[in-house]
């Protein structure tokens, strides 16, 4: 009897756990998941170095919707030695790699070469706003097409690290230059991300600066009916399908593909007929989308990805194999993709925006201090009061505003002052 169940009992299963998490969110999301996960375990195509193998996977919808919960679970589906990492909460410092104040230890970037996946619960979070958006978007961008990262800082420069400690960092990937003030790195991860529906000045700047289209988008619009039965029906995770699904990633993630080739023009053509069918149908009578706005290289890309991923799925679920010489397409894969061929472009198509968050303030200035200065000393490392100062000059350039946030922190128990003017995130913060 084979190791590996068939491959559609693989699909299904993840189907079933989702479900039990998120009802038709979750299955949605669970199998968008799983293909994803199989991408990051191939190799890069042979015979097309350029275009990424690796999927990446925003879920987009309201908040209060069970995204953050489906990527927690899933996460618990990949094996440890193909490592997760959650970068939400992260320091930019230790997400793209630093160094420490004495120039003597190098902080690692999160994307070292011993790291397969990372998660991000909330994408506007991470990314932060105005003019750090920017140079966070143009490094996160650079790590979503797994291309070479190269962060040059002052502070980076004529550091005094240990050959021991260049040596470790080499093993990972990572190498720096004194001269320079450089590191740098190749990321090889599949991101997996949430965001809720963005404001139309933050999704517009996103959206040009090509960073959402780097991402295979699972939109969904939740209708009234739709919220009332998530808010009646009682969802239970189904721990036995959980635990197998388990079982079935720890056998998938020792599979290899020895050669992997795209597939050809003659494989993909009736996939990408169908969905330039429902592009030019959609763009027909409107006038300010056209097809070749919907129809792009990247969204070619996803569909490619995706196709690939379920030939991987197929082939190693036959017999228990686990070491393929050439991974094959058949007509199993094209039938697959072309299940569901409009949710390539729907995101492209209509992407929800919420327009009224860019008009009406949300939380108080203070909040977005206090939250701020929550994510600059959440890697418990104590600052001066003039480095949170700094960190929250996108927000106000009032001192007045910045102590009375750190009054209140330090009132609620979140943070606690180290000595004088130096403050740390509270061990015992609830």
């Amino acid at each position: 009897m084979s190791c590996v169940p068939e491959y559609q009992n693989l699909v299904s299963k993840a189907k079933v756990v989702g479900r039990s998490l998120a009802g038709s969110l979750g299955a949605e999301a669970f199998v968008e998941l799983e293909l994803a996960y199989a991408t990051r375990l191939l190799p890069r195509f042979i015979d097309d170095p350029v275009i990424r193998v690796n999927q990446n996977v925003l879920l987009y919808w309201k908040k209060g919707y069970f995204k953050s919960k489906i990527l927690e679970i899933f996460g618990q589906t990949i094996p440890e030695h193909l490592r997760v990492v959650d970068i939400t909460s992260l320091t930019h410092e230790k997400i793209f790699g630093s160094i420490d104040e004495k120039k003597k230890h190098i902080a690692q970037p999160a994307f070292t070469n011993d790291v397969h996946f990372i998660m991000v619960s909330e994408l506007a979070s991470l990314l932060g706003q105005h003019d750090f958006m920017k140079h966070c978007v143009n490094l996160m961008n650079g790590v979503l097409e797994s291309e070479k990262i190269s962060r040059q800082t002052l502070k980076l420069a004529h550091g005094d690290i240990s050959e021991a400690e260049l040596t470790e960092l080499a093993t990972k990937g990572v190498s720096y230059d004194s001269t320079l003030g450089e590191i740098s790195y190749r990321p090889n991860v599949c991101v997996f991300a949430a965001s809720r529906p963005l404001d139309n000045r933050y999704f517009t700047y996103l959206n040009n600066s090509g960073h959402l289209s780097r991402y295979h988008v699972i939109q969904h619009r939740i209708s009234n009916e739709e919220a009332e039965k998530y808010f009646y029906h009682e969802y239970k995770l189904d721990q036995e399908a959980l635990g197998q699904l388990k079982i079935l990633n720890s056998v998938l993630g020792t599979a290899r593909v020895r050669k992997l080739f795209r597939p050809s023009e003659t494989v993909m053509r009736p996939v990408y007929d169908r969905v330039a069918e429902l592009a030019r149908d959609e763009t027909a009578e409107r006038h300010n989308t056209e097809f070749a706005d919907i129809i792009t290289l990247r969204v070619k890309g996803d569909i490619i990805r995706e196709l690939v991923a379920h030939a991987f799925l197929r082939t190693t679920a036959q017999d228990g194999i686990t070491e393929v010489d050439e991974l094959q397409y058949t007509q199993e894969d094209i039938d697959f993709v072309l299940q569901k061929p409009y949710h390539f472009i729907e995101f492209a198509l209509n992407p929800i925006v919420t327009e009224e968050w860019s008009l009406v303030p949300k939380t108080r200035k203070r909040d977005r201090i206090k939250a701020k200065v929550l994510d600059l000393l959440a890697d418990s490392i104590e600052r001066h009061i003039d480095d949170i100062i700094k960190a929250v000059e996108t927000i106000t350039s009032c001192q007045a505003s910045v102590y009375n946030a750190i009054a209140e922190l330090l009132d609620e128990g979140k943070v606690t002052q180290t000595r004088h003017g130096y403050y740390k995130i509270s061990v015992f913060r609830s």
